[in-house]
């Protein structure tokens, strides 16, 4: 079924997906926070996408609207293509879960499907170890 919803992402333009694609029609929205299987999807993804460059468990391919990604996981699938959806089966959930409306983790999922179609074309994975510190500000006081 992922590969089937990669298909739609990748072929149908994003303003008629809503109406026309089984997964808009097939999937619900779930919010991360009240599903602790989501959570622990979206940290097996981090691992993913900082993991490797070109993860085998990663597929990529142009679209209609964007890259779409499709990332097969032990027990869960997800689809997503840049700027949404991202859609999640998971063999502990039944159906298609859509965790892109969930309003605390947009920006996070944004960064994260970002990431992964990033790791999925060769890119190499984001290192945070690399990121300097932020300087120092007036306000802050040595101690």
């Amino acid at each position: 079924m992922a590969n089937a919803l990669a298909a739609e992402l990748r072929d149908m333009p994003s303003s008629v997906w809503p109406s026309r694609s089984h997964g808009a029609t097939s999937s619900y929205i779930a919010f991360i926070e009240d599903e602790p299987v989501l959570a622990d999807i979206v940290v097996a993804l981090w691992d993913i996408a900082r993991s490797r460059s070109s993860p085998p468990e990663v597929t990529v391919q142009a679209g209609v609207a964007g890259a779409v990604v499709l990332v097969q996981g032990l027990g869960f699938s997800v689809v997503a293509r840049s700027g949404g959806p991202v859609l999640v089966l998971s063999d502990q959930i039944r159906g298609v879960l859509r965790v892109d409306r969930d309003p605390s983790w947009q920006a996070e999922l944004s960064i994260l499907v970002s990431e992964l179609i990033a790791v999925g074309q060769g890119s190499e994975p984001f290192d945070e170890s690399a990121v300097p510190p932020p300087p120092r500000m007036p306000w802050h006081r040595d101690r």
